[in-house]
């Protein structure tokens, strides 16, 4: 396992540029969130499948007057299941177009029989007449590093120095390199290294769990 202070020396001795050194430690925290997030991924045109260590569950409370609310603050992508408060699933709509088409007033009353996520809010048909806890599973944000001791959220421990110190030189050289006609060499080869580290993350991911990524 790394430590942010451990990220942070090994991306120094790539970038070797004092006006950037103060901005590593936001470089690195920068790449666990967009690999968390589903960036390009490496192997396709689709996106990166989620890090099953930030599978989480949350609760939302529903509303009697609204068709929607806020997701868990810690929600980040891939709504997997609702459960209702009687332990019934509900139904998760493949795209918020199809909810809306089959709901386009967002004005039935009623048990709660399909949803979905849209923009970080949960929206429900029915409203129910009571207010309903609903519990999801879903993948969260990971939590930033701040103090030196602390460790990437997520991150398979093999990767962790590979996939962000890479990430960070290929971000730092982008603007270092700014401006530089033609090729940018340190740009390009931190950028294929850290893609070289993504392959094999993606590849060691569980199919079971990569086979989600599309919901």
């Amino acid at each position: 396992m790394s430590t942010f202070d451990q990220l942070i020396t090994r991306a120094d001795t790539l970038i070797d540029d004092a006006v950037l050194a103060d901005s590593i430690g936001d470089f690195i925290n920068q790449g666990v969130s967009e690999i968390a997030g589903g960036m390009q991924s490496a192997l396709g045109d689709t996106r990166i499948p989620p890090l099953p260590d930030l599978f989480s569950i949350g609760t939302v409370t529903t509303s009697t007057s609204a068709a929607y609310v806020a997701m868990p603050t810690t929600y980040q992508r891939n709504l997997q299941l609702a459960v209702s408060a009687s332990g019934s699933e509900i139904d998760i709509a493949h795209s918020f177009i199809e909810f809306t088409e089959t709901y386009p007033a967002l004005d039935r009353s009623g048990n709660i029989s399909e949803v979905a996520e849209q923009g970080g809010m949960l929206y429900y048909q029915g409203i129910p007449s009571a207010a309903e806890v609903v519990t999801l599973h879903f993948y969260r944000k990971p939590v930033a590093m701040v103090s030196g001791t602390s460790e990437p959220d997520g991150i398979p421990n093999h990767l962790q120095i590979a996939l962000l110190t890479n990430f960070a030189a290929w971000k730092a050289y982008e603007f270092l390199e700014n401006g530089i006609e033609g090729e940018m060499p340190n740009t390009v080869k931190y950028r294929t290294y850290f893609f070289e580290a993504l392959k094999t993350l993606e590849l060691s991911i569980p199919h079971d769990t990569r086979g989600l990524m599309l919901i």
